[in-house]
């Protein structure tokens, strides 16, 4: 017999694959899930998937079995189990460098489901002459598998195997807030998607480009870019490595292949023509897409950028008033100049910018902003706050200070536990001004690693020797 349509182990079960639907697809529901019930969702969710993953993640399997945790009671059981914001660029960078791809699948295929370590140890990387023709041979040889990366700021990439589930239901959720939804009939079929930046690419934001397409738009006609081309994952891992190695003195020591300078030299080429493109892009806006309602999500620089151009082209108040701006991901590091949300607001003409608290690691989480300047966390990702100084959970209850961690309930084929650099104020028990039930981040997010100068060693006493033992297992090739 099938559970109940109103019980707790299907409802939890929809919170797990298709998380609109558990509200009907109706925004107003979402946001307003009382927060007992949000509660015992959670908990029965990550019951579900850590019975379903334990034994089926090799770097999971590694962890729990060090720490003698086969089940879980409550949310804190799997605070032990979650992964180092540095686990998923664990690998030796030589095997980058020398293209030893097939040992980076090897590499990943302790980090998801048995299927899936399958498909990427059988296929064919041997041609592979950097990270784009890596990421184009992924996609073809494991199709359940739409892999991402980090921007790389250090010099080194995270490589995020995220499913194609996890990225629909992501983005079905943002369809709620994007189109307003009152119910699964209440498409918007007029709506059009700007984007500042390249129409393909492999970095996290940008691979999401296909999944909103799908989600969102009548078609592709609807999508418009400011670069029609495909970002180079090579070049930005590039750039990254010239960066790290010139603050460390050492830029006459670093060595570029043949073939990465060939690619360099086309990727000038493309830089020449951006203006062009660029020039393109708003005159498309101003003469096709004036007055109409818009989706415009991106970096917080990148919408600033598309800002500035476009006033200094006299543009002001391009779009409908009811579109939809967007931005996430922070400042990392950078001073965020004043004015910036004015000009973005000045720019299309849109009455607000939504403003949200999210990371590429943990893409069903999108925690947004509200009125009052708190972050609300999003219903599938489970918050924790560790000691900085032990690593343990503290107490969710009051108002409480330390390093933000993260279950991702969407992730499927990979562990969804994560660990941020960040440092947020949480207050679980008194209610937001804005009326929102959900829990909420009271203060600024820091870094750690802005703090200590660059430095953000994560300290776990109680499990520190678990974890180390788990990645040296992980950066484990032989046999």
């Amino acid at each position: 017999m099938s559970p109940s349509p109103s019980s707790l182990e299907h409802r939890s079960h929809l919170l797990l694959t298709d998380p609109a639907a558990l509200a009907g697809h109706s925004l107003q529901a979402w946001t307003q899930l009382p927060r007992a019930e949000l509660d015992a969702l959670q908990l029965a969710a990550l019951q579900q998937r850590f019975g379903q993953l334990r034994e089926r993640i090799p770097m999971l399997k590694k962890l729990a079995d060090a720490q003698g945790i086969d089940r879980v009671e409550r949310l804190d059981d799997v605070a032990p189990l979650l992964f180092e914001h540095t686990v998923y660029k664990s690998y030796p960078p030589s095997l980058l460098d020398k293209r030893q791809f097939a040992s980076i699948n090897k590499w990943l295929g302790k980090l998801v489901t048995p299927e899936i370590a399958e498909q990427l140890a059988a296929a064919d990387v041997s041609g592979c002459e950097g990270l784009d023709d890596w990421f184009q041979r992924m996609d073809e040889a494991v199709p359940e598998l739409r892999m991402s990366h980090t921007s790389g700021t250090s010099g080194t990439v995270s490589f995020l195997p995220q499913s194609v589930s996890e990225w629909r239901k992501a983005c079905a959720v943002r369809k709620l807030h994007i189109w307003g939804m009152a119910g699964a009939d209440t498409p918007d079929p007029g709506l059009h998607t700007v984007y500042p930046y390249y129409r393909r690419g492999y970095l996290s934001h940008v691979r999401a480009n296909d999944f909103l397409i799908e989600a969102l738009l009548p078609g592709e006609a609807h999508f418009h870019s400011a670069y029609p081309g495909t970002l180079s994952s090579d070049m930005l891992h590039l750039g990254a490595k010239i960066r790290a190695a010139h603050a460390k003195g050492t830029l006459d020591r670093l060595e570029i292949s043949p073939a990465m300078k060939a690619r360099k030299l086309a990727f000038d080429r493309e830089q020449a023509a951006m203006p062009q493109h660029l020039a393109g892009f708003f005159e498309h806006m101003a003469d096709e897409l004036r007055g109409q309602r818009v989706y415009i999500g991106a970096t917080w620089n990148l919408l600033h950028g598309m800002a500035k151009a476009g006033l200094e082209r006299g543009l002001r108040d391009v779009f409908a008033a009811d579109s939809y701006i967007t931005t996430t991901g922070g400042a990392k590091g950078v001073v965020q100049p004043e004015g910036w949300r004015d000009d973005v607001l000045r720019f299309t003409g849109a009455k607000l910018l939504h403003e949200t608290y999210a990371m590429s690691e943990t893409p069903s989480g999108s925690h947004a902003r509200c009125e009052h300047g708190h972050y609300h966390f999003a219903h599938t990702v489970i918050p924790f706050l560790l000691d900085p100084d032990t690593g343990k959970p503290l107490p969710r209850s009051g108002r409480q200070t330390g390093r933000a961690a993260f279950f991702d309930l969407g992730a499927d084929t990979r562990w969804g536990g994560f660990i941020t650099g960040d440092e947020v104020t949480v207050e679980w028990d008194q209610p937001c001004p804005c009326g929102r039930p959900s829990r909420w981040v009271a203060t600024p997010v820091q870094r750690y690693s802005d703090q200590n100068g660059g430095d953000d060693k994560i300290t776990c006493a109680a499990t520190e020797a678990s974890h180390r033992e788990a990645v040296a297992y992980l950066n484990t090739f032989e046999g």
